[in-house]
C-alpha cells in the first residue's frame, strides 16, 4: 500500500494565500484607478486632440510602473526618475498590506510548534511571498506589454527593495526582530533606541536639505524667478511647475543633502554640481534646476558641517534619549548609521535617473557615492555627540566624588572636634568632683 503525503496543516495556507491575495487585490483597485485618471488628465490637458485613445492606458500603466521603480520608454525619451512622493505613497500603502498579512498569519501560528519545526517560517513566508508575487507579477506583465516599461537592472534592482523594505518593515513591526536570524542577538532595548535615532536623524536631514534649498533659492532668487518668464502664462506655469516639484520632493531634498555632502547632482552628464564644484549645463526650465547652474559663494564650501553638526545635536539633544545612547554604546551608534545607510541607500537608488531630455537626460545624485558621504558625515557628528556625553558623565562622576571626599573630610573634622570636646568635658568634671574615697571611713582606724 502505497501511503499519500499531505501537509498536515493545509487550512492556515489556504487562509494565508487567501488573504495576501485579497490584500493585493485591494492595493491594485487603488492604484489602477488613480493612475487611469491621471493619465485622463494629461490626455485632456495636454495632446488629447492628437494621441488616440490607446495612449491613456498605456500612460496609466506607465505611471504604475515608474512609481513601483522601473524605466519606462515612451514618446521617445526613456523616463526613469520616479515622482518620488507618489512613490513613499505606494509604498506606505503596500507595507501597510503587508502588515495586515503579517498580523493574519502570525494570529494562525503564534509560535513554532515542536511537532512541526519550521512550519512557523514556512506559513510566514508563504504569506509575504505571495503578496510580493501576486503585486509584481500583475505589475511587469501590464508594464512592460502596455506600459513600455523595459528592462533594465536598475529598474528590477529598485522593484525589488520597494517590494523587499515594505514586506521587512511590516513583519519588524509586527513580529520585531527576534524571529530574524541574525538579528536575534539584538536587544530589544538597543534596537529601539538605534531605530528612535535613525528616525529622528531622517526627520532632522529632511529639514536640513529643506534649508539648504530654501538658502539656494535666496542666492539665485533673480534666476528662479525668471524662470516663469519664459512661458506664455507666467503665472499657470508657475503653478504647474510648483506641484510637479512638488511630486518630486523627496529626491530633490535628498539632492540638496548631496549637494551639502560634496558628491553633488548630476545634470545630464554635462557635469556636477555641489558646495565644492560648480558647473555650467543647460538645464529645462524649473525652479530647482536653477539651483545647479552656476558658481557658488566660496562659503558653501563648509555645507557638509552642517551633516556633522545635525549628527551632534541628534546624539546630544533630550536628557532621556542622550541617557539612552550612552546606555547603549558605541553598538547602539554603529546599528543606527547602518540602518541609516541602508534608508538613504535606497532613497538615492529612487533620487536619480532619467526624465526627457537636456538637463533631465541623467538627472540626480550618485546612488552609492551620495549615501556613503552623507552617512559619513553625519555618522561623525554622531560619534562626536557619543564622546562628549560620555565626557560630561565622566566630569559629573568626578565632581560628585570630589564632594564627597570633602564632605566625607567635614564629617571626620567635625567628628574630632566632638570627641576633643567630649573629652575636655569628661577631665574638667573629674577635676570638679569630690573624691568618694575621702567619704570612706574605716570603724577600726583610729581617729
Amino acid at each position: 500500500m502505497v501511503l499519500m503525503h499531505t501537509s498536515p496543516h493545509p487550512q492556515p495556507y489556504r487562509r494565508t494565500i487567501f488573504a495576501a491575495l485579497m490584500e493585493v487585490v485591494k492595493i491594485d483597485l487603488i492604484v489602477v484607478p488613480a493612475g487611469f485618471v491621471v493619465a485622463i488628465a494629461f490626455w485632456i490637458i495636454g495632446l488629447g486632440s492628437q494621441l488616440p485613445y490607446s495612449a491613456i492606458p498605456e500612460w496609466a500603466f506607465a505611471l504604475w510602473a515608474t512609481v513601483s521603480g522601473l524605466s519606462v520608454s515612451t514618446l521617445g525619451f526613456d523616463f526613469s526618475l520616479v515622482p518620488s512622493l507618489v512613490t513613499v505613497g505606494l509604498w506606505l500603502l503596500v507595507a501597510t498590506g503587508a502588515k495586515r498579512v503579517a498580523r493574519s498569519t502570525a494570529a494562525d501560528s503564534p509560535t513554532e510548534s515542536d511537532e512541526d519545526p519550521g512550519g512557523w517560517w514556512a506559513l510566514m513566508g508563504t504569506a509575504l511571498g505571495t503578496f510580493v508575487v501576486a503585486y509584481a507579477g500583475p505589475l511587469l506583465v501590464v508594464g512592460i506589454l502596455v506600459g513600455q516599461a523595459t528592462v533594465t537592472p536598475l529598474g528590477f534592482l529598485r522593484l525589488f527593495l520597494f517590494l523587499v523594505t515594505a514586506v521587512a518593515w511590516a513583519f519588524i513591526r509586527v513580529r520585531g526582530i527576534g524571529d530574524i536570524p541574525g538579528l536575534a542577538v539584538i536587544a530589544d532595548d538597543t534596537w529601539n533606541v538605534s531605530v528612535g535615532l535613525t528616525r529622528r536623524l531622517l526627520w532632522a536631514a529632511a529639514a536640513l536639505g529643506a534649508i539648504v534649498l530654501v538658502v539656494g533659492i535666496m542666492i539665485r532668487w533673480s534666476d528662479v524667478a525668471d524662470t516663469v518668464q519664459v512661458y506664455s502664462s507666467p503665472v499657470a506655469a508657475g503653478i504647474g511647475l510648483i506641484v510637479v516639484q512638488a511630486l518630486f520632493a523627496p529626491s530633490i531634498v535628498y539632492s540638496a543633502l548631496s549637494w551639502s555632502a560634496g558628491t553633488g547632482v548630476s545634470i545630464g552628464g554635462a557635469g556636477t554640481s555641489s558646495a565644492f564644484t560648480s558647473t555650467s549645463a543647460p538645464v529645462l526650465d524649473v525652479h530647482v534646476l536653477q539651483l545647479l547652474d552656476g558658481d557658488y559663494p566660496a562659503w558653501t564650501a563648509a555645507a557638509p558641517a552642517l551633516l556633522v553638526l545635525l549628527g551632534l545635536l541628534c546624539v546630544i539633544l533630550g536628557r532621556d534619549r542622550a541617557r539612552d545612547i550612552a546606555a547603549q554604546s558605541w553598538m547602539g551608534l554603529g546599528l543606527a548609521i547602518g540602518i541609516l545607510f541602508v534608508a538613504l541607500e535606497v532613497i538615492a537608488l529612487f533620487a536619480g535617473g532619467a526624465l526627457g531630455p537636456l538637463g533631465l537626460s541623467g538627472f540626480g545624485p550618485s546612488a552609492l557615492t551620495s549615501a556613503l558621504a552623507i552617512t559619513g558625515w553625519i555618522g561623525v557628528g554622531m560619534a562626536a555627540g557619543l564622546l562628549l556625553i560620555r565626557l560630561s558623565r565622566l566630569h559629573a562622576e568626578y565632581s560628585d566624588f570630589a564632594e564627597d571626599d570633602e564632605e566625607d573630610a567635614d564629617y571626620e573634622d567635625d567628628t574630632a572636634g566632638a570627641f576633643d570636646e567630649a573629652g575636655t568635658g569628661v577631665a574638667s568634671d573629674a577635676d570638679d568632683s569630690e573624691p568618694v574615697a575621702d567619704d570612706i571611713v574605716d570603724e577600726d582606724e583610729p581617729r
